[in-house]
C-alpha cells in the first residue's frame, strides 16, 4: 500500500479541499475533514504506485510540502527497541532488555546504544486503543416460582450475565527516530523504569516521562521534535506490519514525520520543530 500526505500546507484549507477533491474525485467537503484534523494529513492510501505518484506531483505542484511512501518501510511500534531499563553513558543512551538467566546490568542483559548525535527526530504521541473487557453484571429479576413456593417472602433471584464493555485508553509515548536509519527506538511512559534519571526521579510516571523527554532534548540538542500527535486525530485504515501495534495510526505518522525531517535536514532547508 503506497501512503500520500501533506506535511506542510502553502495554502489555506478550503483552497485545497477544492483542488484534492478534483484530483481524486471525491467532494470538498470530505477533503477538509481530512486536512482539518491536522497535519501530516494522509490524503490518499492506494495499492496503485502510479497515483500515489501523481498525486504527489500535484501536490508538490500547488507548493506544499508533501510525501509518498511505501508503507511496508514503516515500522511498527512492536518492532522498535522498547526503552524500559537502561542509562545514560558518555554521549549515548543504552537500552538494557534482561533475558534469561541474566538481569538488568548483568551478564545475559540484551544491551543496545543509542548514541546522541544519531537522533533524527523525538516524535512524542498519543497512543490510542479500543480496549473490549468482560465482566460479571447481577441484577435482581422477579421470581414467580420462589414467590408461590415461600408463600411471597421471596419475591425476586440474582441473576448473573456476562457484559463486554469498551473503553478508549490513551498512553503517552516517545518516538526516537535515527539518522543512520537503524531500528527506532520507543519509550512507553508506563513501562519504562526511568532509572536514568537518578535523583530525579519524581513519584509519577508521566512527570518521569516528561523529564525524560526534556533531558533527550538536551542531550540531542539538533534533533528534531513535535508533539502534535499527542492530541485528536482521525483514525487511518492502516494495519502496518510486523508485530502488532496499539496505534498503527500513531505509528504512521510519527514516521511521515521523521521522513519529513529527514529531507528538510538533507535539503539544508530545516524542519520546524514545535518544541
Amino acid at each position: 500500500m503506497f501512503v500520500v500526505a501533506i506535511v506542510e500546507l502553502a495554502t489555506s484549507i478550503e483552497a485545497e479541499a477544492a483542488a484534492l477533491a478534483a484530483d481524486l474525485g471525491s467532494t470538498a467537503y470530505e477533503q477538509r475533514l481530512h486536512l482539518a484534523a491536522g497535519l501530516p494529513a494522509v490524503v490518499l492510501t492506494t495499492a496503485d504506485p502510479v497515483q500515489a505518484r501523481a498525486l504527489l506531483r500535484s501536490l508538490r505542484g500547488r507548493g506544499h510540502g508533501a510525501l509518498a511512501i511505501d508503507a511496508a518501510a514503516v515500522v511498527s511500534s512492536g518492532d522498535m527497541v522498547p526503552l524500559r531499563r537502561g542509562r545514560i553513558e558518555p554521549g549515548c543512551l543504552v537500552a538494557e532488555d534482561p533475558v534469561a538467566p541474566g538481569a538488568a546490568g548483568e551478564p545475559g542483559a540484551a544491551v543496545e546504544r543509542l548514541p546522541f548525535d544519531d537522533i533524527l527526530a523525538l516524535i512524542r504521541a498519543s497512543h490510542r486503543q479500543r480496549v473490549a473487557s468482560k465482566v460479571d453484571v447481577k441484577e435482581r429479576k422477579f421470581a414467580a416460582g420462589s414467590a408461590v413456593l415461600t408463600g411471597g417472602l421471596v419475591l425476586s433471584k440474582t441473576v448473573t450475565r456476562e457484559e463486554t464493555r469498551v473503553s478508549d485508553e490513551r498512553s503517552e509515548v516517545l518516538y526516537l527516530f535515527r539518522k543512520s536509519g537503524d531500528r527506532p527506538w520507543l519509550l512507553r511512559e508506563r513501562s519504562a523504569s526511568y532509572g536514568w534519571l537518578g535523583g530525579a526521579m519524581a513519584p509519577s510516571s508521566i512527570q518521569n516521562f516528561t523529564a525524560t523527554v526534556a533531558l533527550l532534548g538536551q542531550r540531542a540538542p539538533g534533533a528534531f521534535y513535535d508533539e502534535r500527535l499527542t492530541g485528536p486525530r482521525r483514525p487511518i485504515p492502516f494495519s502496518g506490519n510486523g508485530a502488532p501495534s496499539p496505534d498503527p495510526t500513531a505509528d504512521l505518522l510519527a514516521h511521515l514525520l521523521a521522513l519529513w525531517a529527514s529531507k528538510s535536514s538533507a535539503s539544508g532547508s530545516g524542519a520546524v520543530a514545535t518544541r
